[in-house]
């Protein structure tokens, strides 16, 4: 493997000519004015794209997809250092399947010129993988590649790898412009880490804070985890399914999976004399236990206003909001029905109510499988959206497998 020193890389480009430039005294040719045209159209898209993206977003393939297009080479991928420290994870690749043993990279493992490119902070270049002693093919057929570190603030965060199929490595000209990339993406890359670990740990505080709300109705168990796990499994099938196009995507799934614990944050308003009552509750208070939808909508609101809003806590608004309207109008707060119903509240009403009837509490015992399918069944069209009613039950046998994993 071939490790090129920043200053031999100064050297390198000032004393050779690039693939794309013209001979001196010359014009350069029509094929090259075109693709060097392309490149810029792509570069400027694709920064176009980042600037444009909100923090959620999935900026890792975008970044791979964009500088796929703006170098035009067949394989590119992006790792990212792990939070132990330990790894290079995989977040990002076009044109290759990566193996799973190859997603994740330790740092002890030299034979791979991602890891030593990280390690050393240059560029590695490896002309011929198959030639190369010591060097194992980072992707399946691959046989020339550069990996590039990228380099924050505080040293490398990341390495980009560009690889082709055939022997022979890549020209100064190619070098140039990927080394120039990857050095505008550093930033950005760096940034977006630091966002999404803020990110998490924003969503952890506020996930605490809905386990604090159930806890304090004698719910210690895997209520909340049962629920996200329930919301994203109904979602996830609800994808490209008709009238769910464009609505239900990636990233709306993914908010609905946190955004569902809140939904019963407004029980930690709720007196504890109403919430911990083990028997049946008079009128009065139930009409009470009713008002946590409200509160816990405006506790979010509060929230937003005071910190600025974000799409977890917005949807979070409508889940807390809505999960005991019914299809048919009867619910409450307001009353709505049908599709007035955010679909996120819907599919909460759902799950929130299977999780209550599958699960043992202090005044019943746990329905059986059979007769809580026939009860949601039965509710179908009344309480609940016939629609997602049908899609949750398809497959009974992975919901007892979320049990499982999430126990009281």
């Amino acid at each position: 493997m071939d490790v090129i020193l920043p200053d031999q890389l100064d050297s390198l480009l000032a004393d050779k000519p690039t693939r794309a430039a013209a001979e001196p005294g010359t014009t350069a040719a029509p094929s090259e004015l075109a693709r060097f045209s392309q490149q810029l159209r792509a570069l400027s898209s694709l920064n176009t794209r980042l600037i444009c993206m909100e923090a959620d977003q999935p900026v890792y393939g975008e970044m791979v997809e964009g500088v796929s297009r703006v170098m035009n080479i067949e394989v590119c991928a992006l790792f990212m250092a792990a939070r132990d420290q330990q790894h290079l994870v995989l977040e990002g690749v076009v044109g290759v399947d990566v193996a799973p043993e190859d997603q994740r990279l330790h740092l002890d493992d030299h034979t791979r010129p991602a890891v030593q490119a990280y390690q050393e902070e240059y560029l590695v270049h490896v002309v011929d993988v198959l030639m190369a002693p010591g060097a194992v093919p980072i992707f399946p057929g691959v046989r020339s590649l550069m990996a590039l570190p990228i380099i924050g603030r505080e040293g490398a965060v990341g390495v980009f790898v560009f690889a082709r199929q055939d022997p022979g490595g890549f020209g100064v000209g190619e070098i140039d412009l990927a080394s120039m990339l990857v050095d505008q993406m550093a930033y950005q890359l760096e940034n977006y880490r630091l966002i999404r670990q803020l990110s998490s740990s924003r969503d952890a505080v506020i996930h605490g804070m809905a386990r604090l709300a159930e806890s304090r109705g004698g719910d210690m168990g895997g209520h909340i985890d049962r629920i996200c796990a329930y919301s994203q499994l109904l979602a996830q099938r609800l994808q490209g399914m008709p009238g769910y196009l464009g609505v239900v995507h990636d990233e709306w799934v993914s908010t609905l999976t946190r955004a569902a614990a809140l939904h019963d944050i407004g029980k930690v308003g709720i007196p504890d004399a109403i919430l911990c009552k083990p028997g049946k509750l008079t009128d009065t208070e139930y009409e009470v236990m009713r008002t946590h939808a409200q509160l816990g909508a405006d506790i979010l609101r509060d929230l937003m206003s005071t910190h600025g809003a974000f799409p977890m806590l917005e949807m979070g608004t409508e889940v807390a909001l809505c999960h005991h309207e019914r299809w048919d109008g009867q619910g409450y707060p307001r009353q709505l029905a049908g599709d007035a119903i955010p679909l996120s509240a819907r599919i909460v009403s759902v799950v929130d109510v299977y999780d209550a009837l599958t699960s043992k509490r202090v005044y019943k015992s746990a329905w059986t499988q059979e007769d809580t399918l026939a009860q949601l069944r039965d509710m179908a069209g009344a309480q609940f959206d016939p629609r997602l009613v049908e899609v949750f039950l398809r497959e009974p046998g992975e919901l007892e497998r979320i049990r499982e994993r999430f126990p009281d």
